[in-house]
């Protein structure tokens, strides 16, 4: 997995981290940008679970929330505003930027996946399986694909290292 994910560039499974030791891992990106790789990082850690059934939901909202702080870092929206990522690309400045394709494309995301990964505890079949490993996987890739064309344009990928 993580030689196809080097294959898109950018910040991703494969160079997010560092190890330090046998058991233990950090970002290896600068603080400051925690909010864009964290996201990335929990997707590694899911990943290296035995359960993959039962992590991939996780998987899944990790991806679509490194999205997420993708276009609020891209179009400088404070982390602070407690926006979902359809608020979000409803803004005028991202609607305005992005092209329409993949505005679409990111809008069917958040409609078809990010919401049915985020559930409430309210819901009454909370043991039910959203996602499949295989679903999970894909979805990581898209999101991955889709977060280097948000943030390459920033430069982001020229200043993340610590």
């Amino acid at each position: 997995m993580e030689a196809l994910d080097q294959t898109i560039g950018g910040v991703g499974l494969h160079n997010v981290h560092h190890r330090i030791s046998d058991d233990e891992m950090t970002g290896d990106y600068r603080i400051e940008f925690r909010p864009q790789f964290r996201p990335i990082q929990y997707v590694y850690m899911w990943l290296s679970y035995d359960d993959l059934v039962w992590n991939a939901c996780r998987i899944v909202q990790d991806s679509c929330l490194h999205i997420e702080n993708a276009v609020k870092y891209r179009f400088k929206i404070p982390l602070t505003k407690n926006a979902s990522l359809g608020v979000l690309l409803g803004e005028p400045q991202v609607k305005a930027d992005l092209d329409s394709a993949f505005l679409g494309l990111l809008r069917t995301l958040n409609r078809i996946v990010y919401r049915r990964a985020k559930h409430t505890i309210e819901e009454l079949k909370i043991d039910e399986h959203r996602f499949t490993p295989a679903d999970a996987l894909a979805i990581y890739l898209i999101c991955r694909k889709a977060g280097c064309k948000l943030l390459e344009p920033t430069g982001l990928f020229k200043k993340w290292k610590r």
